[in-house]
């Protein structure tokens, strides 16, 4: 990233010709760390949006690192854009369109999901036939993604995944590196979110199981998440592969039940709406497996969630949310009995952590 700066003054006279984009993006820099002038995340998004409009790729960067801290959220201003006619040239849209696919390359399907309204406009080729047949045969595509983007229920927190990823690894470092604790990994170490989780894992699993043994239905994959998959975190990567096998398994069973392809697939957008139907199903473990695949949305959506709190502490400078995160764990090996060497963590001796910007 950038380091050799010009000054305040020097930036905003260097914008007055308005077709650099190198000024744009110093300038956007300057606001958006406060250097020399009061900080300002409003303005930096304006002049990071400026410098890409004229050709600055590196102003993708910055401009991640705004959304990322929920200064600016992806969807909300993707959305805007796209309501208003007036604001969409060929130029202006085909800017957009290249960032909605950086998001979907990146994996970031909850920022797909926020613009779902909007997002065949982006990909008019997008065949939903091919998608669903895609997903079920686990190729990795443009169409199983934007099928994918579109209906999984409340997914919003699926975003940033690089990021967070990045961040956890250098936060549990000092964990990861205290051997002696790895042979009492036990499921007691699990917080609530992990522990609620782990078990409608169980639960989708032994349903689906059941399921496929009993209409005779080829058994998808299901990702299981074994003792050491747990500590000291699930990692995001896995969280996001979780979701689209239990979403693969829901389409390997709707051809079992018509009610459940008219009512159910009409409904993946709203876990509420999925909830209502679930009522109406006929079927222990054809109920259990559908309630079970609303919940593991509301888990993974809750576990994420947090973690994508940490990243925004992390991008606003704000410490203490780390800090408190990897202490609940420390504390949690204390309470067991479990001997280590690990310190209580404070803002002085947190783990070293960078990240892009």
């Amino acid at each position: 990233m950038i380091t050799n700066l010009p000054t305040y003054d020097e930036a905003r006279k260097a914008i007055r010709g308005g077709k650099d984009p190198m000024a744009f993006l110093y300038l956007g820099i300057i606001y958006a760390n406060g250097i020399g002038i009061t900080q300002n995340h409003v303005l930096a998004c304006h002049f990071f949006k400026k410098a890409l409009d004229l050709g600055c790729q590196e102003a993708e960067a910055y401009l991640n690192v705004e959304y990322e801290s929920g200064v600016k959220d992806f969807g909300d201003e993707v959305n805007a854009l796209m309501s208003d006619p007036l604001l969409v040239t060929e130029a202006s849209f085909a800017r957009l369109r290249s960032r909605v696919e950086n998001e979907r390359l990146a994996g970031n399907y909850g920022n797909l999901s926020k613009i779902r309204h909007h997002l065949t406009a982006f990909y008019p080729g997008y065949n939903q036939e091919k998608a669903v047949d895609d997903i079920l045969n686990d190729r990795g595509t443009l169409d199983a993604d934007i099928y994918y983007s579109l209906c999984t229920s409340d997914n919003t927190s699926e975003v940033y995944i690089d990021s967070q990823e990045s961040l956890l690894e250098q936060l549990f470092a000092p964990v990861m590196e205290e051997d002696s604790i790895w042979e009492y990994i036990n499921t007691d170490m699990l917080s609530k979110e992990e522990s609620e989780l782990a078990q409608c894992i169980v639960n989708l699993t032994s349903s689906y199981d059941t399921i496929c043994q009993d209409y005779d239905i080829d058994r998808k994959e299901l990702y299981t998440l074994e003792s050491l998959d747990l500590y000291p975190y699930i990692k995001i990567p896995s969280l996001v592969e979780l979701r689209k096998q239990a979403f693969r398994c829901l389409l390997s069973i709707m051809d079992i039940d018509s009610d459940i392809r008219e009512k159910y697939l009409l409904c993946l957008d709203s876990d509420e709406k999925l909830l209502n139907v679930c009522e109406e199903i006929e079927g222990e473990a054809l109920q259990l497996f559908l309630i079970s695949f609303v919940e593991l949305n509301i888990d993974l959506e809750s576990l994420e969630f947090d973690y994508l709190l940490l990243l925004r502490a992390y991008r606003n400078k704000n410490p203490q949310p780390l800090v408190e995160h990897l202490n609940d764990w420390v504390n949690r090996l204390t309470a067991l009995g479990i001997k280590h060497h690990l310190p209580v963590f404070t803002e002085d001796n947190l783990p070293p952590i960078t990240l892009r910007g």
